[in-house]
């Protein structure tokens, strides 16, 4: 079952300036399912995470692992991305997010 894609997220485009601050360039408006959860997730080599926000997105929005997202003010970096098919189908109906709380980008 698909979840209802009533929140908006943005996917944050960003640069670098000369001192290696992250500065926002643009943003594109996303639908998404959004939910705080917060969950262990076994990360790269191993190691283990703190999830904190869950999301969902329909499966062409582009949304890839290492992706910066502004969802209800704050901003989130994508650390897993999950593909959701039904049993037997090779027919993607959504993609689920695992966040981590990001800092700022001005």
């Amino acid at each position: 079952m698909k979840p209802p894609m009533l929140f908006t997220a943005y996917k944050v485009s960003y640069t670098r300036n000369a001192y290696g601050d992250y500065i926002a360039a643009g943003e594109t408006a996303l639908a998404c399912h959004f939910r705080y959860i917060n969950q262990v997730v076994l990360g790269e080599n191993n190691e283990t995470m703190q999830s904190d926000a869950l999301a969902w997105f329909e499966p062409d929005s582009g949304v890839g692992k290492g992706d910066i997202l502004k969802i209800d003010g704050e901003h989130f970096q994508v650390e897993r991305v999950t593909k959701a098919r039904r049993l037997h189908s090779p027919n993607v109906q959504f993609i689920k997010v695992e966040l981590r709380h990001y800092g700022i980008i001005s």
